[in-house]
Protein backbone atom coordinates (compact mmCIF):
# COMPACT_ATOMS: atom_id res chain seq x y z
CA UNK A 1 0.00 0.00 0.00
CA UNK A 2 2.08 2.26 -1.05
CA UNK A 3 0.19 5.38 -1.75
CA UNK A 4 -3.77 6.67 -2.60
CA UNK A 5 -2.37 7.94 -5.77
CA UNK A 6 -4.23 5.53 -7.96
CA UNK A 7 -7.53 7.45 -6.88
CA UNK A 8 -6.65 10.56 -8.28
CA UNK A 9 -3.59 12.59 -7.36
CA UNK A 10 -0.89 13.41 -4.35
CA UNK A 11 -0.57 17.12 -3.23
CA UNK A 12 2.09 18.81 -0.97
CA UNK A 13 0.31 20.99 1.16
CA UNK A 14 -0.61 20.40 4.77
CA UNK A 15 -4.28 22.12 3.81
CA UNK A 16 -5.42 21.29 0.41
CA UNK A 17 -7.72 23.16 -2.23
CA UNK A 18 -10.49 21.74 -4.02
CA UNK A 19 -13.21 23.72 -5.58
CA UNK A 20 -16.04 20.83 -4.52
CA UNK A 21 -18.33 22.43 -2.21
CA UNK A 22 -19.35 19.55 -0.68
CA UNK A 23 -15.69 18.01 0.30
CA UNK A 24 -16.49 17.36 3.68
CA UNK A 25 -17.84 13.92 4.74
CA UNK A 26 -20.96 13.19 7.23
CA UNK A 27 -18.80 11.33 9.50
CA UNK A 28 -17.24 11.72 12.72
CA UNK A 29 -13.64 13.36 12.17
CA UNK A 30 -12.60 12.30 16.21
CA UNK A 31 -12.64 8.73 15.69
CA UNK A 32 -11.73 9.31 12.01
CA UNK A 33 -8.92 10.22 13.87
CA UNK A 34 -7.88 6.75 15.71
CA UNK A 35 -8.90 4.81 12.89
CA UNK A 36 -6.74 6.73 10.25
CA UNK A 37 -3.77 6.33 12.85
CA UNK A 38 -4.16 2.72 13.35
CA UNK A 39 -4.91 1.87 10.22
CA UNK A 40 -3.63 4.24 7.43
CA UNK A 41 -0.57 6.41 8.91
CA UNK A 42 2.04 3.34 8.28
CA UNK A 43 1.77 4.01 4.78
CA UNK A 44 0.79 7.94 4.75
CA UNK A 45 1.75 10.80 6.53
CA UNK A 46 0.26 11.56 10.27
CA UNK A 47 -1.50 14.34 10.27
CA UNK A 48 -2.38 13.45 6.48
CA UNK A 49 -0.19 15.82 4.66
CA UNK A 50 -0.33 14.33 1.41
CA UNK A 51 -3.58 12.72 0.97
CA UNK A 52 -5.56 12.26 -2.47
CA UNK A 53 -8.26 14.88 -2.58
CA UNK A 54 -11.23 12.46 -3.23
CA UNK A 55 -10.09 10.44 -0.36
CA UNK A 56 -12.60 12.64 1.69
CA UNK A 57 -15.36 11.59 -0.54
CA UNK A 58 -16.64 7.78 1.56
CA UNK A 59 -16.97 5.88 -1.81
CA UNK A 60 -13.82 7.05 -3.41
CA UNK A 61 -12.31 5.49 -0.36
CA UNK A 62 -14.14 2.65 -0.37
CA UNK A 63 -13.44 1.88 -3.94
CA UNK A 64 -9.58 2.09 -3.10
CA UNK A 65 -10.09 -0.19 -0.64
CA UNK A 66 -11.46 -2.65 -3.06
CA UNK A 67 -9.41 -1.54 -6.29
CA UNK A 68 -6.23 -0.68 -5.19
CA UNK A 69 -4.07 -4.41 -5.25
CA UNK A 70 -1.51 -2.86 -2.50
CA UNK A 71 -4.82 -1.91 -0.19
CA UNK A 72 -6.78 -4.78 -1.38
CA UNK A 73 -4.53 -7.33 0.45
CA UNK A 74 -4.62 -5.53 3.81
CA UNK A 75 -7.14 -7.55 6.37
CA UNK A 76 -7.81 -4.60 8.37
CA UNK A 77 -8.31 -2.31 5.65
CA UNK A 78 -11.52 -4.83 4.38
CA UNK A 79 -12.60 -5.43 7.85
CA UNK A 80 -13.78 -1.45 7.65
CA UNK A 81 -17.06 -0.79 7.91
CA UNK A 82 -19.23 2.08 6.08
CA UNK A 83 -19.48 3.79 8.82
CA UNK A 84 -15.83 3.69 10.02
CA UNK A 85 -14.30 4.66 6.36
CA UNK A 86 -17.20 7.37 6.52
CA UNK A 87 -15.23 8.76 9.34
CA UNK A 88 -11.98 8.81 7.80
CA UNK A 89 -13.28 10.47 5.23
CA UNK A 90 -14.56 13.18 7.58
CA UNK A 91 -11.44 13.57 9.74
CA UNK A 92 -9.23 13.75 6.28
CA UNK A 93 -11.59 16.31 4.96
CA UNK A 94 -10.69 18.47 7.99
CA UNK A 95 -7.53 18.79 5.76
CA UNK A 96 -9.34 19.91 3.14
CA UNK A 97 -10.83 23.58 2.31
CA UNK A 98 -12.80 25.03 -0.22
CA UNK A 99 -11.89 26.70 -2.89
CA UNK A 100 -13.01 30.59 -3.13
CA UNK A 101 -15.96 31.15 -5.66
CA UNK A 102 -14.97 32.02 -9.11
CA UNK A 103 -17.34 33.84 -11.34
CA UNK A 104 -15.49 34.08 -14.23
CA UNK A 105 -17.64 33.69 -17.46
CA UNK A 106 -20.52 34.90 -19.78
CA UNK A 107 -23.81 35.55 -17.47
CA UNK A 108 -26.78 36.98 -18.89
CA UNK A 109 -30.81 37.04 -17.95
CA UNK A 110 -32.38 33.97 -19.65
CA UNK A 111 -35.15 36.32 -20.46
CA UNK A 112 -33.74 39.15 -22.04
CA UNK A 113 -31.32 36.95 -24.90
CA UNK A 114 -29.51 40.00 -26.40
CA UNK A 115 -27.23 41.11 -24.12
CA UNK A 116 -25.19 40.02 -21.28
CA UNK A 117 -22.15 40.54 -18.98
CA UNK A 118 -18.72 38.81 -19.28
CA UNK A 119 -16.56 38.51 -15.70
CA UNK A 120 -13.10 38.37 -15.48
CA UNK A 121 -12.32 36.99 -12.16
CA UNK A 122 -9.13 37.46 -10.62
CA UNK A 123 -8.45 37.26 -6.44
CA UNK A 124 -10.98 40.02 -4.90
CA UNK A 125 -11.43 41.69 -7.75
CA UNK A 126 -14.10 41.59 -11.36
CA UNK A 127 -13.47 43.01 -14.27
CA UNK A 128 -16.72 43.43 -16.07
CA UNK A 129 -17.28 44.01 -19.74
CA UNK A 130 -21.34 44.50 -20.00
CA UNK A 131 -22.47 44.50 -24.21
CA UNK A 132 -25.59 46.06 -24.65
CA UNK A 133 -27.80 49.07 -26.26
CA UNK A 134 -27.45 52.87 -26.22
CA UNK A 135 -30.67 55.09 -26.46
CA UNK A 136 -30.51 54.43 -30.35
CA UNK A 137 -30.85 51.12 -30.53
CA UNK A 138 -26.69 50.75 -31.35
CA UNK A 139 -24.28 48.10 -30.11
CA UNK A 140 -23.18 49.77 -26.61
CA UNK A 141 -20.40 48.19 -24.23
CA UNK A 142 -19.36 49.25 -21.09
CA UNK A 143 -16.52 48.06 -18.64
CA UNK A 144 -16.14 48.35 -14.76
CA UNK A 145 -13.40 47.21 -12.86
CA UNK A 146 -15.33 46.18 -9.69
CA UNK A 147 -13.66 45.39 -6.01
CA UNK A 148 -14.89 43.16 -3.51
CA UNK A 149 -16.92 45.04 -0.35
CA UNK A 150 -18.50 41.89 1.22
CA UNK A 151 -19.06 38.05 0.58
CA UNK A 152 -20.28 37.68 -3.03
CA UNK A 153 -20.17 41.44 -3.45
CA UNK A 154 -18.08 43.32 -5.99
CA UNK A 155 -19.08 47.09 -6.46
CA UNK A 156 -17.43 49.60 -9.10
CA UNK A 157 -17.63 52.58 -11.84
CA UNK A 158 -19.07 51.76 -15.11
CA UNK A 159 -17.04 53.42 -17.92
CA UNK A 160 -17.88 53.70 -21.75
CA UNK A 161 -14.76 54.41 -23.77
CA UNK A 162 -14.69 55.61 -27.34
CA UNK A 163 -11.36 55.09 -29.57
CA UNK A 164 -9.79 55.12 -32.93
CA UNK A 165 -11.46 52.11 -35.22
CA UNK A 166 -10.87 48.37 -35.07
CA UNK A 167 -8.72 48.30 -38.19
CA UNK A 168 -6.68 50.92 -37.39
CA UNK A 169 -6.25 51.02 -33.78
CA UNK A 170 -3.88 53.64 -31.90
CA UNK A 171 -4.02 52.95 -28.01
CA UNK A 172 -3.38 56.64 -27.52
CA UNK A 173 -6.89 57.58 -28.92
CA UNK A 174 -8.71 55.75 -26.47
CA UNK A 175 -11.10 58.00 -24.58
CA UNK A 176 -12.58 56.64 -20.97
CA UNK A 177 -15.59 58.25 -19.65
CA UNK A 178 -17.23 57.41 -16.39
CA UNK A 179 -20.94 56.66 -17.07
CA UNK A 180 -22.24 55.08 -13.81
CA UNK A 181 -21.85 52.55 -11.35
CA UNK A 182 -22.61 49.28 -11.09
CA UNK A 183 -22.67 46.13 -7.77
CA UNK A 184 -22.62 42.76 -8.83
CA UNK A 185 -24.45 40.43 -6.05
CA UNK A 186 -23.96 36.98 -5.90
CA UNK A 187 -26.43 34.02 -4.40
CA UNK A 188 -24.47 31.40 -5.34
CA UNK A 189 -22.19 29.92 -8.03
CA UNK A 190 -24.23 30.17 -10.44
CA UNK A 191 -27.11 33.12 -9.76
CA UNK A 192 -26.47 36.62 -9.19
CA UNK A 193 -27.62 40.24 -9.74
CA UNK A 194 -26.33 42.99 -11.48
CA UNK A 195 -27.91 46.59 -9.97
CA UNK A 196 -26.46 49.77 -11.92
CA UNK A 197 -26.98 53.35 -12.34
CA UNK A 198 -26.72 54.63 -15.31
CA UNK A 199 -27.55 58.30 -16.52
CA UNK A 200 -29.44 58.31 -13.88
CA UNK A 201 -31.35 55.22 -14.78
CA UNK A 202 -31.32 52.74 -11.51
CA UNK A 203 -32.13 49.08 -12.62
CA UNK A 204 -31.79 45.48 -11.17
CA UNK A 205 -31.40 42.53 -13.48
CA UNK A 206 -31.12 39.10 -12.23
CA UNK A 207 -28.09 37.43 -13.76
CA UNK A 208 -27.14 33.60 -14.39
CA UNK A 209 -24.76 32.05 -16.04
CA UNK A 210 -25.06 31.08 -19.94
CA UNK A 211 -25.12 27.31 -20.72
CA UNK A 212 -24.46 26.19 -23.95
CA UNK A 213 -22.18 23.13 -23.29
CA UNK A 214 -20.44 21.81 -20.45
CA UNK A 215 -19.53 24.60 -17.67
CA UNK A 216 -16.21 24.48 -16.51
CA UNK A 217 -15.06 25.38 -13.17
CA UNK A 218 -12.78 27.85 -12.95
CA UNK A 219 -10.20 29.01 -10.17
CA UNK A 220 -7.47 31.45 -9.09
CA UNK A 221 -3.49 30.95 -8.66
CA UNK A 222 -3.83 27.24 -9.38
CA UNK A 223 -2.29 27.07 -12.44
CA UNK A 224 0.91 29.25 -12.13
CA UNK A 225 2.06 28.50 -15.71
CA UNK A 226 -1.25 29.94 -17.63
CA UNK A 227 0.42 28.17 -20.67
CA UNK A 228 -0.56 24.79 -19.65
CA UNK A 229 -3.82 25.82 -19.53
CA UNK A 230 -6.23 23.68 -21.51
CA UNK A 231 -9.63 25.99 -21.63
CA UNK A 232 -9.18 28.91 -22.87
CA UNK A 233 -11.97 30.78 -20.95
CA UNK A 234 -10.78 34.30 -20.18
CA UNK A 235 -10.38 37.96 -20.86
CA UNK A 236 -7.66 38.44 -23.46
CA UNK A 237 -5.80 41.17 -25.44
CA UNK A 238 -3.07 42.00 -27.77
CA UNK A 239 0.14 41.02 -27.43
CA UNK A 240 2.91 41.87 -26.02
CA UNK A 241 0.22 42.59 -22.79
CA UNK A 242 -0.84 46.52 -23.00
CA UNK A 243 0.44 47.07 -26.20
CA UNK A 244 -2.94 47.91 -27.66
CA UNK A 245 -5.02 48.89 -24.21
CA UNK A 246 -8.42 49.81 -24.97
CA UNK A 247 -10.07 46.75 -26.94
CA UNK A 248 -10.21 42.78 -26.08
CA UNK A 249 -11.97 39.75 -26.74
CA UNK A 250 -13.64 38.09 -24.00
CA UNK A 251 -13.34 33.97 -24.63
CA UNK A 252 -16.17 31.32 -22.65
CA UNK A 253 -15.19 28.31 -23.88
CA UNK A 254 -17.94 25.04 -23.19
CA UNK A 255 -16.72 21.78 -24.46
CA UNK A 256 -15.69 22.25 -27.87
CA UNK A 257 -17.55 25.68 -28.47
CA UNK A 258 -16.51 29.19 -27.59
CA UNK A 259 -18.51 31.97 -27.62
CA UNK A 260 -16.59 35.37 -27.89
CA UNK A 261 -17.60 38.97 -27.56
CA UNK A 262 -15.05 41.44 -28.80
CA UNK A 263 -15.28 44.91 -27.91
CA UNK A 264 -13.58 47.20 -30.14
CA UNK A 265 -14.66 50.42 -32.06
CA UNK A 266 -16.84 51.45 -35.47
CA UNK A 267 -15.39 53.07 -38.07
CA UNK A 268 -16.31 56.33 -36.50
CA UNK A 269 -14.50 55.78 -32.78
CA UNK A 270 -17.66 54.93 -31.28
CA UNK A 271 -18.61 51.44 -29.66
CA UNK A 272 -18.65 48.76 -31.25
CA UNK A 273 -19.01 44.73 -29.94
CA UNK A 274 -18.91 41.80 -32.34
CA UNK A 275 -19.81 38.11 -31.40
CA UNK A 276 -18.89 34.57 -32.29
CA UNK A 277 -19.78 31.19 -31.90
CA UNK A 278 -16.66 29.71 -32.80
CA UNK A 279 -17.10 25.57 -32.94
CA UNK A 280 -13.41 23.85 -32.26
CA UNK A 281 -12.38 22.80 -36.11
CA UNK A 282 -8.81 21.09 -35.44
CA UNK A 283 -6.93 20.96 -32.00
CA UNK A 284 -6.46 24.46 -31.00
CA UNK A 285 -8.81 25.93 -33.60
CA UNK A 286 -12.13 27.55 -33.38
CA UNK A 287 -14.18 29.09 -36.51
CA UNK A 288 -17.01 31.28 -37.16
CA UNK A 289 -19.53 34.06 -38.19
CA UNK A 290 -19.02 37.09 -36.69
CA UNK A 291 -22.17 39.37 -35.70
CA UNK A 292 -23.42 42.67 -35.35
CA UNK A 293 -26.17 43.38 -33.21
CA UNK A 294 -28.43 46.15 -32.32
CA UNK A 295 -31.84 46.17 -29.83
CA UNK A 296 -33.88 47.81 -27.77
CA UNK A 297 -32.17 50.51 -25.15
CA UNK A 298 -30.75 48.79 -22.07
CA UNK A 299 -33.72 50.33 -19.50
CA UNK A 300 -36.15 49.37 -22.11
CA UNK A 301 -34.91 46.53 -22.84
CA UNK A 302 -36.87 44.16 -25.57
CA UNK A 303 -35.54 40.58 -26.83
CA UNK A 304 -37.85 40.58 -29.47
CA UNK A 305 -35.88 43.64 -31.24
CA UNK A 306 -32.54 42.16 -31.11
CA UNK A 307 -31.58 42.19 -34.70
CA UNK A 308 -27.91 40.07 -35.50
CA UNK A 309 -26.51 41.04 -38.66
CA UNK A 310 -23.14 38.96 -39.99
CA UNK A 311 -20.44 41.21 -40.80
CA UNK A 312 -17.40 38.48 -41.23
CA UNK A 313 -15.56 35.69 -39.70
CA UNK A 314 -12.93 34.45 -37.07
CA UNK A 315 -10.59 32.18 -36.64
CA UNK A 316 -9.26 31.82 -33.17
CA UNK A 317 -5.67 29.46 -33.23
CA UNK A 318 -4.38 28.44 -29.61
CA UNK A 319 -0.32 27.68 -29.31
CA UNK A 320 -1.08 27.15 -25.66
CA UNK A 321 -3.10 28.27 -23.18
CA UNK A 322 -1.88 31.95 -22.73
CA UNK A 323 -0.90 32.36 -26.67
CA UNK A 324 -3.48 32.40 -30.03
CA UNK A 325 -3.92 34.34 -32.92
CA UNK A 326 -7.08 35.94 -33.64
CA UNK A 327 -7.82 36.28 -37.34
CA UNK A 328 -10.58 37.92 -38.78
CA UNK A 329 -12.59 39.19 -41.93
CA UNK A 330 -14.31 42.17 -41.37
CA UNK A 331 -16.96 44.82 -43.06
CA UNK A 332 -19.19 47.18 -40.83
CA UNK A 333 -21.30 49.77 -42.64
CA UNK A 334 -20.23 52.19 -44.28
CA UNK A 335 -16.13 50.25 -45.21
CA UNK A 336 -15.93 50.12 -48.89
CA UNK A 337 -14.74 46.90 -48.43
CA UNK A 338 -13.71 44.28 -45.92
CA UNK A 339 -10.46 44.20 -44.13
CA UNK A 340 -8.72 41.22 -43.04
CA UNK A 341 -6.28 41.16 -40.00
CA UNK A 342 -4.59 39.01 -37.45
CA UNK A 343 -3.88 39.95 -33.92
CA UNK A 344 -1.31 38.01 -31.84
CA UNK A 345 -3.39 37.83 -28.26
CA UNK A 346 -2.60 36.74 -24.81
CA UNK A 347 -4.86 36.60 -21.12
CA UNK A 348 -4.94 39.79 -19.25
CA UNK A 349 -3.71 39.97 -16.03
CA UNK A 350 -4.81 42.35 -13.56
CA UNK A 351 -3.81 40.74 -10.01
CA UNK A 352 -0.89 38.61 -9.15
CA UNK A 353 -1.98 35.26 -11.11
CA UNK A 354 -4.09 34.39 -13.71
CA UNK A 355 -7.32 32.48 -13.58
CA UNK A 356 -7.59 29.08 -15.42
CA UNK A 357 -11.00 27.09 -15.61
CA UNK A 358 -11.58 23.00 -16.68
Amino acid sequence: MKTLARLLYLVGASVVVVSAPNARAAGDPANGAALYAANCAKCHALPPIRQVLRAADPAALQDAIASVPEMSVQPNLLALTLSQITDISAYIATFVVAAPANYQGIWWNANESGWGINLAHQGDTVFASWFTYDTAGKGWWLVMTALKTAAGVYTGDLYQTSGSRFDAFDTTKVVATKAGTGTLTFADANNGTFAYVVGGVSQVKAITRQVFGTLPTCSYGTQPNLALATNYQDLWWAKPAASESGWGINFNHESDTIFATWFTYDIDGSSLWLVVTAMKTAPGVYTGDLYRTSGARFDAFDTTKVVPVKVGTATLTFSDGNNASFMYTVQVAGMAAPVTQAKAITRELFSASGTTCQ
